[in-house]
């Protein structure tokens, strides 16, 4: 701080490290040695400090020098010349790539007054490559003396602050923000332009290191601890790839995924999941109106670089309300040993990231461990593919080589459960998937019970399979352990809408939309809104996932439903007609009421029909049913809504709200469709009346 005298005092080091014997730090920094213990001083291959006044070799996090100081004093040199810095971005990962990269702005464009010796100071200091930076303070030191020598021609008194010797203590890796401390360093209309330059150099010529990174150490412990009751938001982001390796790309998912999955085992927090947060992905994404998009207290980032067989992992959390960064630290990991990076990553969650979270005590680690190198290779790699039919296929193969290695690891098990559920339900997996499916997911919980999302799934399993008492007892323990959890309450709906209890489901839905209103897994709930004519919510639901193939196939009808004839054609018109049932979704909503027989729309009921009732999910069979029921085929409507009832999807709500049933509520077969589903349902009330004994 500036005293009133113009007297620069240091108030802190920020943070220190003790240097080689012998150094220009051995002197004052041998006392410290006496007194401290090593553990607590910074460490080489540690990343702290203000990402915004670190040198590259600092972000790299390779072994440090004095000259690491006089870069991030060149930063310093440089914001109180042009009021900025001469690094910024929306992101570490952003200012950490431009650190290590890309030349500042110069100082000149943004203050005209600059002279051209100050630039040059400035940008010696802030050289990457550190042998053609300042080797030492006494060299700045000269030239700031020089500069404000040649500029004092009109100097007032406070600018005769004599300048000691030279400081011998090695400072903190990293200086902190000195925009209020500085704040005289910019020069007014009325300002002569030599007192601007002399006061700049005055204080500059004082080696000032404060105010470190340790600056984020006071928010969390004045934080109250989150309970589970009262839960901290958080989401995990993609991370940065900092470099050209293009083999390493997985670990933009993979990483965070790992660290998402340690972190929903502190039951405290409340986890964002993959189908929330893997939008916010790139180096321009506003973290703090991702934030707020998502309704969350906190945001965990990250980057990393490859170099050589060495990775470098750089993690974040931010402060979403006081955008600012609440805990950050680096490591480096063999790249070929992804089993000691996890284990490193787990202990930096556990020891620093869940402190600095507000949360307990309480264990980041899984119940159980990767044991099998190549194992967990293919398992993270996983992670990444999409779930279309063949990377599906390929991630299948994976997984199943991976559990083969290591059939303890409960997570690859459980990301192997959805992945056979999709090749069963949209690809060629049929009935055989849909078991592996489920064997998966079983398997999964019985290595570790706390996989929330393996029992979500599991619970759908059991509901298009007609076990509807043992899903209903598995979503309501569900969320009773995670209230706060959308995916729990989405589970419960799943449950309801099947047994056709739809106003049930539709609160379970909207309760977990409010919990997180940016998951495009809840998108299904739509269709429980669309059975009940409340259209205008259902494309709340869709909107999550707008562009998918999901909500394309659903538009048509949803529309249908809506009255909206027109959009209903225009969206039919979008749909590739790749399959049957896509030409009939077309020919069935271009032909609505027709007033003759359409030869088309036969033909293909004709084909089509023994596939619908094939379908082993029941919902299907009733969706499909509705869609016939609008375009005139009421026989095949009615054998579809009959089977759909016998497999347990009671639809018994649907059945008198749904709009695209109206012209089937007349003949003399539907009360014996409304009487089987209220069989249907009384069976499942009954079942859950024995559940909550």
């Amino acid at each position: 701080f500036v005293t009133k005298r113009g007297h620069a005092k240091i108030l802190d080091f920020g943070l220190a490290k003790v240097g080689a014997p012998g150094g220009s730090s051995s002197k004052v920094m041998a006392g410290v040695t006496q007194t401290m213990d090593e553990a607590h001083l910074t460490s080489p291959g540690t990343m702290v400090g203000t990402v915004a006044y670190m040198s590259p070799e600092q972000v790299r996090a390779r072994e440090l020098d004095n000259r690491t100081d006089l870069f991030s004093f060149g930063a310093v040199l440089y914001e109180m010349a042009t009021g900025d810095l001469p690094f910024q971005g929306e992101s570490s990962a952003v200012i950490c790539e431009a650190i290590m990269n890309r030349a500042p702005v110069p100082a000149v464009r943004l203050n005209h007054e600059v002279p051209p010796k100050l630039e040059d100071i400035i940008n010696k200091a802030l050289e990457k490559d550190r042998n053609l930076r300042y080797q030492h303070a006494s060299e700045m030191r000269s030239d700031l003396q020089r500069l404000k020598r040649d500029t004092d021609t009109g100097r007032s008194a406070m600018s005769t602050v004599s300048v000691g010797e030279e400081s011998s203590v090695s400072p903190g890796q990293g200086s902190s923000d000195l925009r209020k401390a500085f704040s005289a360093g910019h020069a007014t209309p009325s300002e002569p332009k030599n007192r601007f330059l002399i006061r700049i150099a005055t204080v500059a010529t004082v080696v000032v290191f404060v105010i470190g990174g340790f600056f984020w150490k006071a928010r969390k412990p004045t934080t109250p601890v989150a309970t589970s009751a009262n839960p901290t938001t958080v989401a995990v982001l993609p991370f940065q790839n900092m470099g050209a390796d293009k083999d390493t790309d997985f670990l933009r998912l993979a990483l965070p995924d790992e660290i998402a999955t340690a972190l929903t085992y502190v039951h405290s927090l409340s986890i964002r999941p993959f189908a929330t947060t893997s939008k916010y992905s790139g180096p321009s994404v506003d973290l703090q109106q991702a934030g707020q998009e998502m309704h969350v207290a906190d945001i965990v980032t990250g980057h990393y670089l490859k170099e050589g067989d060495q990775i470098q992992i750089t993690l974040e959390a931010v402060d979403v309300a006081n955008n600012r960064t609440l805990w950050r630290d680096t490591m480096t990991a063999a790249a070929p040993d992804m089993i000691a990076m996890r284990n490193q990553i787990t202990e930096k969650v556990r020891q620093g990231l869940v402190p600095a979270l507000g949360a307990g005590a309480e264990s980041a680690e899984g119940a159980t461990r990767p044991k099998n190198e190549e194992a967990y290779d293919l398992y993270l790699r996983s992670v990444s593919l999409p779930h279309d039919s063949a990377p599906n296929k390929e991630a299948i193969a994976m997984l199943e080589r991976a559990v083969g290695l290591d059939p303890t690891y409960a997570p690859a098990w459980g990301a192997l459960g959805p992945r056979y559920y999709y090749d069963s339900h949209y690809s060629n997996g049929g009935p055989e998937m849909f078991q592996r499916s489920i064997a998966a997911l079983e398997r999964a919980l019985i290595l570790d019970p706390d996989l929330s999302e393996a029992a979500s799934q599991l619970i759908a399993d059991r509901v298009e399979q007609g076990e509807m008492g043992k899903a209903y007892k598995d979503a309501a323990a569900l969320v009773a352990r995670h209230p706060e959890n959308a995916m729990s309450h989405f589970a419960l709906s799943y449950v309801l809408r099947y047994a056709g209890l739809l106003d049930e489901a539709a609160r379970e839905c909207d309760t977990a939309l409010s919990l997180d209103s940016g998951n495009y897994s809840l998108r299904s709930c739509g269709l429980i809104f669309d059975e009940l004519g409340k259209t205008d919510r259902a494309m709340d639901f869709f909107r999550l996932d707008m562009g998918s193939g999901f909500v394309a196939s659903n538009l048509p009808p949803h529309f249908l439903r809506a009255g909206k004839l027109a959009e209903a054609r225009e969206s039919a018109t979008k749909i590739s007609a790749d399959d049957a049932y896509r030409q009939i979704e077309n020919v069935c909503v271009d032909h609505q009421s027709p007033s003759a027989p359409d030869p088309e729309l036969d033909k293909l009921v004709s084909q089509i029909g023994p596939m619908f009732i094939a379908d082993p999910d029941p919902e299907n069979r009733y969706w499909d049913g509705a869609l016939m029921a609008s375009c005139g085929q009421k026989d095949l409507a009615l054998r579809l809504l009959k089977s759909a009832i016998d497999g347990r999807y009671c639809a018994g709500t649907a059945l008198n709200t749904d709009p695209l049933l109206a012209s089937l509520r007349r003949p003399p077969e539907f009360p014996q469709i409304l009487s089987a589903a209220k069989e249907c349902q009384e069976k499942f009330l009954a079942e859950r009346a024995q559940a909550a004994q």
